[in-house]
């Protein structure tokens, strides 16, 4: 039996050696080539099927990988935005510490607007070219220049912080006198008022070379005639006040008013006094 086996596995050998088959039946390939091209074929199909798999299987797992930076970018731009909104608001607040006169932001109290506008008499008509006009130097939030428009008299308010200044026009559109008060960025000390009758201040404490400065001004500049500056809480340095309120508690209470006159101090310094009805 052992030699009989053998002879078989020979031959099996044989066999395998000579078709390289392995002893099994090689398929027809018809045509020279045709087999080769069916085989790359069917590889290609096959490496196009795998392909389209792999791509099918990364869009379905995609999105929550994409989203998490995208939705990163948003909430870094948004914070970005925000940031930048806040100093932009800020800043102006900040600068005023670094000019020559830094006058903080002190809102107005109902009081002492009521103070000041009763030293401002209106005219029947506000529209009128030779209707009274009023300036608040250093305007703010524009509640002074507002409560003069709303009494009927032609206001405006100069005011170096720009955010102030948005907020005043808005303020004024609100309560339905934009027609009557105007909101301007400009800095006091290069404003005209030789158009105005009532000029408008609120001092601060310890600002005793703003004053002298305030008073420089006024003195040199053409002004109308019978024009009246009105100081609220502190007074100026030199000029002489034609009335005075002064709250009882003193610097504390800060509910006082000045009114002087302007061509009285021109006049006391040798300073002609023209006539004049400047209105622009």
């Amino acid at each position: 039996a052992l030699p009989f086996t053998l002879t078989l596995l020979s031959l099996g050998v044989t066999k395998l050696s000579a078709d390289g088959t392995g002893g099994l039946e090689a398929p027809d390939e018809g045509p020279k080539g045709i087999a080769k091209t069916s085989d790359a074929s069917q590889a290609g199909n096959d490496m196009e099927s795998f392909l389209k798999q792999m791509n099918e299987d990364s869009r379905g797992s995609s999105p929550a990988k994409s989203n998490r930076p995208r939705w990163g970018m948003y909430v870094l731009g948004g914070a970005g935005t925000i940031v930048a909104g806040v100093v932009i608001g800020v800043l102006p607040f900040i600068t005023v510490a670094f000019r020559r006169h830094p006058l903080p932001y002190v809102p107005a109290t109902p009081k002492q607007i009521e103070m000041v506008l009763k030293h401002c008499p209106r005219a029947k008509n506000p529209k009128a070219a030779d209707a009274p006009r009023l300036v608040d130097l250093g305007s703010g939030d524009g509640r002074v220049t507002i409560a003069g428009a709303r009494k009927g008299i032609r206001s405006k308010g100069y005011e170096i912080n720009s955010v102030l200044v948005l907020y005043s026009w808005y303020s004024a559109w609100r309560q339905g006198v934009a027609g009557l008060a105007s909101f301007h960025r400009k800095n006091l000390w290069k404003a005209s008022l030789s158009e105005f009758d009532y000029i408008v201040l609120f001092g601060a404490k310890d600002a005793t070379r703003f004053m002298e400065d305030l008073e420089d001004k006024v003195l040199a500049e053409e002004t109308k005639t019978n024009a009246k500056l009105i100081a609220c809480r502190f007074p100026l340095s030199t000029f002489e006040p034609i009335y005075a309120e002064v709250d009882p508690l003193g610097d504390k209470g800060l509910e006082s008013v000045w009114v002087y006159d302007i061509d009285t101090e021109k006049t006391k310094r040798g300073i002609v006094v023209e006539e004049s009805s400047v209105n622009e």
